[in-house]
C-alpha cells in the first residue's frame, strides 16, 4: 500500500475521470467501474490490463491499453528470429526452442540479441541469468517449434518482469506468433501489429485467443 507521494513498489488507486498519470511505483492497481486493472510504465512501454472484471457502481470505467513508445520492430529482425527458430527446430539432435531479446535505443533503434542459451525440446533459458540483454530488452521472444504458439504455465512462471513477450510456433504448417504484455505476473494478449511488422510467412495468432 502507498500514498500518492514518493516511490513505492505497489500503488493502489480508485479510478477518476480523467485518470492521473501513473504513480511513481513498479505498478498500480486501479479500482474502476468495470473491474480491477493493473497499470505500469517503463522505458519503452506503458500498459493498463484487466485483472478482475466486475461492476462497481458510481466509478468510471477504464479502457485497457498497451503502448510501445518506439517504432515497431522492423520486419528483417522478425525474419532473422523466424529463421533462427526454424534452424533450432531442425537441430540434428531433435527440435529445440530458441530465445531472443529485442532492445530499443533511440540512437541505435532496434537491436536483436540471441543470448548464450541452453536449449531443449520444451524449454530454453539464458546460460547466464544476469545476461545484460535480459535486463535491457523491451520484447522477449521464444519459439515452440511445431507446438502451437501458446504461453505455457512454465512461461507464466518464467516471464515475471514488465515487458512484451512473444512465442512462435506451429512450424511444419504455417508459422504463427502470439504476443502478450506481462506486468509482474499478470498478462494480456495483444495484436502483433502493436509490436512489429510481420513477414508474410508469419501469421498473428491473436485472433485465436479471442472468444
Amino acid at each position: 500500500m502507498s500514498t500518492d507521494t514518493g516511490f513505492s513498489f505497489i500503488h493502489h488507486r480508485i479510478a477518476t475521470s480523467p485518470l492521473p498519470p501513473p504513480a511513481s511505483a513498479l505498478y498500480e492497481y486501479l479500482l474502476a467501474g468495470n473491474g480491477v486493472f493493473l497499470r505500469a510504465q517503463r522505458q519503452g512501454i506503458s500498459a493498463c490490463i484487466p485483472v478482475a472484471p466486475a461492476e462497481i457502481r458510481e466509478l468510471p470505467s477504464v479502457e485497457p491499453y498497451t503502448s510501445l513508445h518506439a517504432p515497431r520492430i522492423p520486419q528483417p529482425i522478425m525474419e532473422t528470429i523466424l529463421l533462427e527458430s526454424i534452424t533450432a527446430w531442425g537441430n540434428t539432435t531433435g527440435p529445440k526452442e530458441a530465445l531472443f531479446h529485442c532492445t530499443y535505443e533511440p540512437e541505435a533503434q532496434w537491436t536483436l540479441t540471441i543470448p548464450d542459451q541452453i536449449r531443449t525440446y520444451d524449454s530454453v533459458r539464458c546460460t547466464d541469468p544476469f545476461t545484460p540483454s535480459y535486463a535491457s530488452c523491451v520484447v522477449e521472444i521464444h519459439s515452440h517449434h511445431e507446438m502451437p504458439p501458446i504461453f505455457s504455465s512454465t512461461d507464466d512462471k518464467d516471464e515475471t518482469g514488465f515487458r512484451l513477450f512473444g512465442v512462435i510456433g506451429n512450424f511444419g504448417r504455417r508459422p504463427q506468433i502470439l504476443f502478450r504484455v506481462g506486468i509482474y505476473g499478470h498478462f494480456a494478449t495483444i495484436p502483433a501489429r502493436l509490436v512489429t511488422h510481420l513477414p508474410p510467412v508469419l501469421q498473428d495468432a491473436f485472433s485465436n485467443t479471442q472468444g
